[in-house]
């Protein structure tokens, strides 16, 4: 009988589970469908999932439904923004309620590794609100959704959850963040039991981060009340990073725009060393070594509406008596730390919020540090009343709080203080806000992975005044740049309290070396298979100051010149450096210069300049300036030194080149001395008049007027004569090294080779046997040569002359006129005469005929 029971209950079990595994197949296409059905019925965002999964086994009772790789795309203003992307999202779903078809009933959520993302803009359009205005409420109305809430526990594993409000400048992110809870969410009055931790917390608000990267671990029991929308907070823990606190009240939400709370809070154990912990670079660097003493306290509450106009009104108190701050392996501490504040808000208005720090006190070693604050009206009409006195030794506050990725040293000597309302500094009575004081530093030093290169100031002086700021005394080192500058900033209070106000100054400033391949930032690196380039960056002149520098340095290291001697006045203005009265030495030579350079627009830098060039190297030139690389190449072949004259604008491309295409410039230029060899034209030229004499060149004082215009080289009519040889040269080329130039030689015949002395014969022979004449070439010969095509592959055209074509009609003429007198010496003078006449009649027709139809060609002369 037992073998038998044993047997029908192991098939009973079979049975059950065959139809637990052969349930979810029946019913996976149908829920599916009715899935889809729901989002596309009530929700206005793109939703997509890869895959469902269904399972009874796993989940029994519930049949658990496995939504695998879900997103939720917004749309509108946020169809670009992930609302949520959700590896898996399981729903445990009642099994008899989908046994019968009609409304699913959830009872459980499991969210695994969800990136959320809620956001609100400015106009408090918020992404989240994506729910049809006719769609049914999932909770209260089953006659039109087909899923009912019906809630027990919910559970949420290794998530990140970002709010960012813009609305109420509100900005918290949750970083792996484990969350469950647990309560009966189908009751109107009940309490839920939630766990949380949070591996990085980070709260903003209006940009400030008042917690930033803290660990949180919390057990927050919360009664809530649905239909009043309220949420009560029994005793509870939340430690954040050491610190424990713990919050006592209620929060409701009564309608969709307020927030009604009433709650306290308090740290209930008072450590100092807790509240420490708080701070990111004191609780990463070695944290349970630290030694802190001394009583700390912190309480608050908040009672009010919170909503986009108001706050609730709210108090803060700290206080710490007789702290102590050290590492046991370093030498220095902060000793007897005095601090007593409060921030407070008696009825939730902003404006009526104040910061008082009555006094404080402490004493890094030995040296003490005294201040206060006041600040009231933050937002009408800002009052401040402050106090700073003490000398600081950074190396030993680095002792004291290793910070990580950071050398700071040197001694700040303060004795600063200011009293007053921002609107007398508006109306610039200066004399109704008092500031006063000085800041001394010597021997400061900071270098860290947040800055490019070493910062060092030896020693520098400010003194405050209401009106500016002195700067004395100021010795600077910033990489391998030094600086030695005096001078004074104006407007300085506006400027720190009123936004887009301008900050004047006035500096001289000397210098024996500035690399402002430094200053300008780190370079952009492109790697290549053959070689790797580095590229400066834009740097973008700001818009909110008005200095006038006077500036002379010794050495300047920019982009790939050396320059010396730099002096000149630096004009900084509306996103513009005006350059007055430069001068440099540089490439061998000077440069004068004077004009812009303007980052109106950050991605098109503008240069307007006019340049005036001493003597300078042609070679340098070539290697220096990608101008002349693309638009003068014959430079590459040249050695020598020249001079110019020029007035110059551009765009200039996010590597600080300019964009050739919009090169505008004029000029004049004298080529002082320069030899040419190696140009592929010449050997063109040489090669085609059978002379390797054309193939070097040699340049002396030559003067030439030239422009370039949307990128294009125009060159003016020059001449060049050396040994015997005119040559005019004239014409144009453009970026892409394509030319177009004339060249006018007149030129020894003793200078052509044998085939060009060949090809000029033969034209004459020709011409004389045409004109029954005995023409003869004389020693100069004309030649008019067009280059085409490319620097690199150049095309030549020649067309010969007789260099003076007159004389030889003239000499021809009395040959012929001679002849006919001795052949016909014995005739009358009559008949001479008539001779006379046709044959030169006959000679004129043939060689204005042959010779003048030959060279009418252009000629440059």
């Amino acid at each position: 009988m037992f073998k038998k029971v044993l047997i029908i209950v192991f098939s009973l079990f079979i049975l059950l589970f065959a139809a637990a595994a052969a349930i979810p197949m029946f019913f996976k296409e149908e829920i599916d469908a009715k899935i889809k059905s729901s989002i596309n019925k009530n929700v206005n965002a793109k939703v997509n999932y890869k895959e469902l999964d269904l399972s009874i086994i796993s989940s029994f009772p519930n049949v658990g439904i496995k939504i695998n790789n879900l997103s939720i795309i917004g749309i509108d203003s946020f169809d670009k923004d992930t609302l949520a992307n959700v590896k898996q999202l399981q729903l445990n779903v009642n099994l008899w309620s989908v046994l019968k078809g009609d409304t699913y009933q959830i009872n459980s959520v499991n969210l695994n590794e969800p990136n959320i993302l809620v956001k609100v803009l400015k106009n408090g359009v918020a992404n989240w609100d994506i729910m049809k205005p006719d769609s049914a409420n999932l909770t209260t109305d089953s006659s039109k959704s087909t899923f009912k809430a019906a809630f027990q526990k919910y559970s949420i594993e290794q998530g990140t959850i970002t709010y960012d409000d813009a609305s109420l400048g509100l900005y918290m992110k949750l970083d792996s963040l484990n969350h469950s809870g647990k309560g009966d969410f189908t009751q109107d009055l009940f309490t839920l039991d939630t766990q949380s931790e949070i591996e990085k917390l980070t709260v903003k608000y209006r940009g400030i981060p008042y917690l930033n990267g803290v660990k949180l671990d919390a057990e927050l029991p919360v009664e809530i009340d649905t239909k009043n929308m309220k949420f009560t907070f029994a005793d509870n823990k939340i430690k954040l990073n050491e610190l424990l606190l713990s919050a006592v009240g209620y929060l409701a939400m009564p309608n969709e725009t307020d927030m009604v709370m009433d709650f306290k809070f308090d740290a209930k154990e008072s450590e100092l060393k807790n509240f420490l912990s708080l701070i990111p670079s004191i609780y990463a660097a070695n944290f349970k070594d630290l030694e802190a003493t001394g009583k700390f306290s912190m309480n608050g509450n908040a009672k009010g509406i919170y909503n986009e106009k108001s706050l609730p009104a709210f108090n803060v108190n700290l206080l710490v008596e007789n702290g102590k701050i050290k590492y046991p392996s370093l030498p220095s501490a902060i000793n007897n730390i005095q601090i007593k504040s409060q921030i407070s808000n008696p009825n939730g208005v902003i404006d009526n919020t104040v910061v008082n720090v009555p006094s404080f006190h402490l004493e890094f070693g030995q040296v003490p540090v005294d201040g206060k604050l006041l600040l009231k009206n933050p937002v009408s009409d800002p009052f401040i009343d402050m106090a700073l006195k003490g000398k600081l030794d950074l190396k030993q506050l680095t002792a004291i709080f290793p910070m990580k990725d950071m050398v700071l040293s040197g001694i700040l000597d303060a004795d600063v203080k200011a009293a007053g309302r921002k609107s007398s500094i508006d109306r610039q009575q200066y004399e109704a806000f008092k500031a006063s004081g000085q800041i001394i530093a010597n021997n400061f030093n900071y270098a860290g992975k947040n800055v490019p290169m070493p910062v060092s100031v030896p020693s520098a002086k400010l003194i405050f005044s209401p009106k500016n700021i002195t700067l004395s005394n100021l010795v600077a080192k910033i990489g391998s740049s030094d600086f030695t500058a005096n001078g004074s900033l104006n407007n300085y209070l506006s400027y720190f309290f009123n936004k887009n106000q301008l900050l004047q100054g006035s500096f001289n400033m000397l210098s024996n070396l500035v690399n402002v391949n430094e200053l300008m930032g780190p370079k952009v690196t492109e790697a290549t298979p053959a070689s790797k380039e580095s590229k400066l960056t834009v740097f973008e002149v700001p818009g909110n100051i008005n200095f006038n520098v006077n500036a002379k340095a010794n050495k300047v290291i920019y982009d790939n010149y050396d320059i010396t001697n730099a002096i000149g006045t630096l004009l900084v203005k509306d996103k513009t450096i005006t350059f007055k009265n430069m001068g440099m030495n540089m490439l061998d030579g000077k440069l004068r210069m004077d004009g812009t350079y303007a980052t109106i627009n950050p991605k098109k830098p503008k240069v307007d300049v006019d340049f005036g060039i001493d003597n300078m190297n042609i070679q340098k030139a070539f290697q220096a300036f990608n101008t002349i690389k693309f638009l003068a190449p014959v430079a590459k072949y040249a050695k020598g030194t020249f001079s110019t004259d020029l007035k110059y604008n551009s765009d200039l491309d996010e590597h600080m080149q300019p964009v050739y295409s919009t090169i505008n410039a004029e000029g004049l230029t004298n080529i002082i001395e320069a030899m040419i060899d190696g140009f592929e034209p010449l050997n063109k030229l040489a090669a085609s008049l059978s002379s390797d004499k054309f193939k070097k060149l040699e340049l002396n004082n030559v003067v030439t007027k030239f422009k370039i215009k949307d990128g294009r080289l125009n060159v003016a009519p020059f001449d060049i004569k050396k040994d015997g040889i005119v040559m005019n040269v004239q014409g144009s080329n453009d970026i892409d090294q394509t030319m177009d130039y004339n060249l006018g030689l007149n030129l020894p015949r003793a200078m052509l080779g044998a085939k060009a002395n060949e090809t000029v014969n033969a034209m004459l022979g020709k011409l004389n046997s045409k004109a029954g004449t005995n023409v003869s070439v004389s020693d100069n010969v004309k030649v008019n040569a067009v280059l085409g095509g490319t620097f690199l592959k150049p095309t030549i055209n020649l067309k010969y002359g007789i260099a003076d074509a007159k004389s030889t009609a003239k000499e021809a003429i009395t040959n012929v006129i001679a002849e006919k007198k001795a052949e016909f010496q014995t005739k009358a003078q009559a008949k001479l005469d008539t001779v006379k006449v046709k044959a030169t009649e006959k000679v004129k027709d043939a060689i204005a005929d042959k010779l003048n139809n030959l060279f009418k060609k252009k000629t440059i002369n």
